[in-house]
């Protein structure tokens, strides 16, 4: 294989598939990335991310926290 000697690094062939090592579910995630921007709205994460953010910003609700459920699974839940 050849790698340009410009170029950074490259990802192994043996390594995982990226969607499975950052926790997100392919199909999901291809379902969602034409409307990607409209169901997340201003802020992207894992629903326990979401939640932080929510309690950063002093606020209740934040758009794209049932599409994190689905794209994220049902990982543990922080608190607000």
């Amino acid at each position: 294989m050849f790698l340009h000697p410009k170029k950074k690094g490259m990802i192994a062939a043996h390594q995982s598939k990226i969607l499975e090592r950052i926790g997100i579910d392919g199909p999901a995630f291809i379902d969602f990335s034409t409307r990607f921007l409209k169901e997340f709205g201003s802020a992207v994460g894992a629903p326990g991310a979401l939640i932080d953010l929510c309690a950063r910003r002093q606020i209740k609700y934040l758009r794209g926290i049932h599409t994190a459920r689905k794209m994220f699974g049902s990982q543990p839940q922080r608190a607000a």
